[in-house]
């Protein structure tokens, strides 16, 4: 059984920024109130939108701001995060979303989730309970026959340092998208659990959906992502695919089944249709072509 610590000693706040809007200094700051370390790594966001930021993290010791200068993708910026903590001796990383935000005791009741859990020193990595705070509703994980969640999302999570010196750092070539899902089936392969903490609430926006409705009656979402996300998204599904179908079969044949659906979405629901379903086939040529890395 873990013992509980003090996550104002111990726990290190990782949260990646990128062209962020003003609502982002509130989940900063609450952030900081619930971690002995803050790390902000921005990707390229310009002068005007990170001048806040600084203002805001100016003169407190326990908070670092990381400037990239550029988008060098999710992976790389929380790598970089961890790194910063593991630096100055933490042992804990809760990392985030610049969406998402902390409600009150979230820290607490994540230590507490940890030291407490039925698969001890099997579990490596906790997420919380997500309500999506655009409506309230609950997101709900997809757990496998064992109890144990299928993969996790990266905002809330929380990872005991030692993890990455043993299993490494998150796959800086997938960029961004499928991050959080490729770091749990390796923490999965090397006989890890993953969790969920329902004492544990983050506020989270997942996306902007749209329902599609006929007379009245909800048929399906669609995600509407950018054309650039689903390039990512179907690229480093095929990456996913490659390396994991072997040990998680069922995972990864959802994978192409959902692809499927989507571009049936997209084509026939979504505004841009043309250039999104473009960039969707052209995410899967590189993706079996094992052309990684930013898009450019």
């Amino acid at each position: 059984m873990r013992q509980e610590q003090d996550a104002s000693e111990s726990v290190c706040a990782v949260v990646v920024t990128f062209h962020p809007e003003a609502d982002v200094l509130a989940n900063l700051a609450a952030a900081r109130r619930q971690a002995g370390l803050l790390v902000v790594v921005d990707n390229g966001s310009s002068a005007d939108e990170l001048a806040p930021i600084r203002s805001l993290l100016a003169d407190d010791a326990g908070a670092v701001l990381v400037e990239h200068g550029r988008n060098l993708g999710i992976a790389t910026a929380l790598n970089r995060g961890v790194h910063e903590g593991m630096e100055r001796g933490f042992e804990w990383m809760l990392l985030f979303d610049q969406d998402s935000r902390v409600t009150d005791g979230f820290t607490e009741a994540m230590m507490g989730g940890f030291s407490r859990s039925r698969w001890g020193e099997r579990l490596a990595l906790l997420v919380p309970r997500y309500l999506d705070k655009r409506v309230g509703t609950a997101l709900q994980p997809e757990r496998r026959e064992d109890g144990g969640l299928e993969v996790a999302m990266t905002s809330g999570s929380l990872l005991q340092a030692k993890t990455f010196q043993e299993l490494g750092w998150f796959a800086d070539e997938l960029f961004i998208d499928a991050v959080d899902h490729e770091y749990s089936l390796r923490l999965r392969s090397a006989g890890y659990m993953v969790d969920e903490c329902s004492e544990a609430v983050l506020l989270h926006s997942p996306g902007d959906p749209r329902v599609v409705r006929w007379r009245g009656r909800k048929l399906y979402e669609v995600a509407n992502y950018s054309p650039a996300r689903r390039y990512y998204q179907e690229r480093n599904k095929i990456w996913l695919y490659r390396r994991y179908f072997g040990k998680f079969p069922g995972y990864c044949a959802r994978l192409m089944l959902f692809s499927g659906k989507d571009l049936v979405k997209i084509l026939i629901s979504e505004d841009n249709a043309r250039k999104k379903a473009f960039y969707f086939l052209r995410g899967v040529k590189d993706g079996l072509l094992g052309r990684m890395g930013g898009l450019e």
